[in-house]
């Protein structure tokens, strides 16, 4: 296991993180579109506080994927090759450790922990202690941008949900509806109802990241 973290993280990556554990995703992501450090600061515990459980799956803007899983708990078992948590919802997870994986702080039994992992190997430990926003995510230094996030994830009171995060340019907009082009050239139009909040301008050729659900709107952040 290695200890500390590579530099290079892209400002949307930092969103993916908060909203692997489902809690901030409106605070996530108006971070995302600019926040201050105040705001930042707030994801980080938003991201602490949160889901106990996320399944992602991201699309990048030169086509490529990824997908992984997160989960937060707290260490009842430890050593060089494995890592148990105890998460809220009461499940027992273990996960594979390699010298490839890259801890934030020490991994301390009777602590929390955040374990990026996929298929069963964990690549990313956040241990106990302060979290700052660089290190959340694996690091994306020379990689294409996150178009597009599919969340799935788990609460601590067992309950699911899902939400789905977009950034794109504004093709065509409505009272009713909102038609982004990706960067991966997917385009993508969303149902925008009642409940719906649009932050900044909106307008054709304008930029926006939309946080969605089914296919329907949540919130949108704009920069016309």
């Amino acid at each position: 296991m290695k200890i500390g973290w590579k530099r290079g993280y892209r400002v949307l990556a930092v969103s993916a993180a908060a909203l692997l554990v489902a809690g901030g995703a409106v605070a996530v992501a108006d971070a995302a579109h600019g926040g201050n450090g105040k705001a930042k600061a707030h994801v980080a515990k938003q991201l602490v506080r949160s889901g106990v459980h996320a399944d992602v799956s991201l699309i990048r803007a030169d086509g490529s994927t990824d997908a992984f899983a997160v989960d937060r708990g707290k260490v009842t078992a430890s050593s060089a090759t494995s890592l148990t948590l105890a998460r809220a919802d009461g499940k027992s997870v273990t996960f594979s450790v390699t010298s490839t994986t890259v801890a934030r702080r020490i991994v301390t039994v009777g602590r929390p922990a955040i374990v990026f992992s996929r298929n069963g190997a964990a690549f990313r430990i956040i241990a106990a202690g302060p979290v700052t926003m660089a290190p959340v995510m694996p690091a994306l230094a020379g990689k294409s941008p996150v178009v597009h996030l599919d969340v799935k994830f788990v609460r601590a009171d067992g309950s699911t949900g899902s939400i789905t995060l977009d950034r794109g340019q504004v093709t065509a907009s409505s009272s009713t509806s909102l038609t982004i082009k990706r960067d991966d050239g997917k385009s993508v139009t969303f149902t925008i109802g009642a409940g719906a909040t649009v932050r900044g301008h909106l307008a054709v050729g304008g930029k926006a990241l939309v946080l969605s659900r089914n296919g329907a709107v949540v919130r949108v952040l704009a920069r016309g």
